[in-house]
């Protein structure tokens, strides 16, 4: 009688010691190794939400609360708090992400509400630390990336490698980024703010269903949908950037950087839809997945693809939704 309640704890302390282990290095060798594994914090949220969903929110704090705890440590030993702390503002995306399945929300409301919680945190962040250091955090990222283009340019200028007529284009890309950076900057960041929220929702689901499809409420990601009324940001934006002048029309440019951005996330889930429809093998799956990443026409095709899903119903959802409405 007693074998299985014991066998019950052994796994429950397995996957406290597994979430803890994967959380403090998830937290800590960002901060040790910031210029090579820096982009490891912003996946803080996934083993925060895993912990919490599949052991539940008293016994999955536990190993989130230790894992904090040893990172902290070990942060302060080795004289890495302060990126620590930068990475400890995603904690609280994790745990939005498990408080939103516990309520029943859907995957576009869960990434909504988490988008705020993470925007609220860094924004507390980031008002800190230049309360702090007495600068302005966002003109400084503005100074270095006018140096990073300037950088840039004089290397091309130095090759002796490159055309007359390449450098010229070069020149001619470098001043227009110069020129355009400073006016989308705020797009590029709430970019930035959607695509960690997105990457760390659609990973969390994928394990959890790998681990019990119960664990969740959500379908699979091919079958995420924004509300179609969502299509009119597009539009506003696209009127603010054509037909109204400076600074109103710079608003609907960053409006428009912004949805193309959450319409990508739903032109992906189409994609899988289609090669899933299509028995695409795993192994073409991959490169296929690959080339669209790594070719700007490729994300345009499928930020577009998200849009006019509102119209065309790739993947039949609105279909399968006035069936069980009649149904019902």
């Amino acid at each position: 009688m007693a074998a299985p309640y014991i066998q019950g704890k052994h796994k429950d302390s397995e996957a406290q010691f597994a979430g803890l282990v994967v959380l403090a290095a998830v937290l800590l060798f960002p901060a040790l190794f910031p210029e090579k594994i820096g982009w490891l914090s912003s996946l803080v949220p996934l083993p925060v939400f895993y912990c919490l969903i599949n052991l539940g929110i008293k016994k999955g704090s536990i190993p989130v609360r230790n894992g904090i705890l040893i990172a902290t440590g070990a942060a302060v030993l080795f004289g890495s708090l302060p990126m620590l702390i930068f990475s400890l503002t995603l904690v609280p995306v994790g745990i939005a992400f498990s408080i939103c399945v516990f309520n029943k929300k859907s995957p576009v409301a869960t990434g909504f509400i988490a988008f705020w919680v993470l925007a609220l945190s860094w924004l507390l962040y980031w008002s800190g630390l230049a309360l702090l250091l007495q600068t302005n955090p966002y003109a400084t990222l503005l100074v270095e990336l006018d140096k990073g283009l300037s950088s840039g340019l004089m290397l091309y200028e130095d090759s002796a490698e490159l055309a007359p007529e390449t450098l010229e284009s070069v020149r001619r890309a470098v001043e227009l980024l110069r020129i355009y950076i400073p006016k989308i900057l705020p797009a590029i960041l709430l970019s930035a703010l959607l695509t960690t929220v997105w990457l760390n929702l659609s990973l969390g689901n994928f394990l959890l269903k790998k681990k019990d499809t119960k664990l969740t409420p959500w379908p699979e990601y091919q079958e995420w949908k924004l509300p179609d009324p969502f299509v009119w940001l597009v539009v506003l934006s696209g009127v603010m950037f054509l037909l109204l002048p400076a600074p109103l029309s710079m608003l609907g440019l960053n409006g428009l950087i912004v949805c193309s951005t959450v319409y990508f996330f739903q032109g992906l889930a189409i994609a899988a839809s289609l090669l899933n429809r299509w028995s695409v093998p795993r192994l073409i799956r991959v490169p296929i997945y690959a080339l669209i990443f790594i070719q700007t026409y490729g994300i345009i095709l499928l930020s577009f693809l998200g849009m006019i899903d509102v119209w065309a119903d790739f993947r039949k959802l609105n279909q399968a939704v006035d069936k069980q409405n009649s149904s019902v």
